[in-house]
């Protein structure tokens, strides 16, 4: 599925919030602590394929499992990064030890690789890029502040901001031996802030909540962030924002 076909897709215009726990496990049960009610609505999906892209490059950051919860006071969706520190176990645990009903999907695991390697057909290497920093995605303007707020408290105070660098993230997985991967959920981005600890994916689509570029500066503006606003041509996923001074454009 190309990048035009993903973005098209009703799939990748959900409006769920996303919290993606990589760096940070812990986060994970803070994530978990905000299942509200229990109305058989979770779902656990495991042995994911993700399709992770900014302004045209692969982002090296694999996520395959998913904590699907919507319904009632549910509104979200967790992301655990692949071979991180967060578990599907874990997972499993907390609902288990809570009373709360889950279904889970887990799907056969790399049947599409397994099958090339069968026919000797080169395949290509997954691309893991432990420099990327913390990744948040914002789906409104909470979401924005609480990410702004922690980089402040860590003493990370200027930013730079691309407010038209698009991207998608797309969670597939493999029906059968012998099919190609179907997509199960995504979404599209427009906007990056980078910092020194984090970057920030502003998540685009048909939700109210979700953020303007107008209104995502005047949220750094109003959080004493200085910025540096910048054209996708110098948009490099490989070279995170490193502290540099930042001048404040208006």
């Amino acid at each position: 599925m190309t990048k035009q076909e993903l973005k098209r897709s009703d799939k990748m215009n959900k409006t769920l919030d996303v919290w993606a726990i990589q760096k940070h496990p812990e986060e994970l049960y803070t994530a978990l602590e905000n299942i509200k009610t229990d109305q058989g609505d979770l779902i656990l999906f495991t042995n994911l394929n993700s399709n992770f892209q900014l302004n045209g490059q692969t982002v090296g950051r694999q996520f395959d499992t998913e904590l699907y919860y919507v319904g009632k006071d549910n509104d979200a969706l967790i992301l655990l990064q692949k071979d991180g520190e967060a578990s599907a176990e874990q997972i499993r645990n907390y609902l288990e030890e809570r009373g709360l009903q889950y279904h889970e999907v887990s799907f056969k695991k790399e049947m599409l690789k397994q099958q090339l390697e069968e026919l000797d057909i080169p395949v290509s290497k997954e691309i893991i890029d432990e420099n990327i920093p913390e990744l948040w995605f914002a789906r409104e303007e909470y979401v924005l502040r609480d990410a702004l707020q922690e980089s402040i408290k860590l003493g990370n105070t200027s930013c730079d901001y691309y407010p038209f660098v698009e991207g998608v993230i797309a969670l597939k997985y493999e029906e059968s031996y012998t099919t190609s991967r179907h997509l199960l959920d995504g979404r599209n981005l427009l906007g990056v802030i980078t910092l020194e600890d984090k970057m920030i994916l502003m998540i685009h689509g048909s939700d109210p909540r979700n953020l303007k570029p107008s209104q995502v500066k005047k949220i750094i503006e109003e959080m004493k962030i200085s910025y540096n606003v910048l054209h996708n041509r110098e948009f490099n996923i490989e070279k995170p924002y490193k502290g540099k001074v930042a001048i404040k454009k208006k």
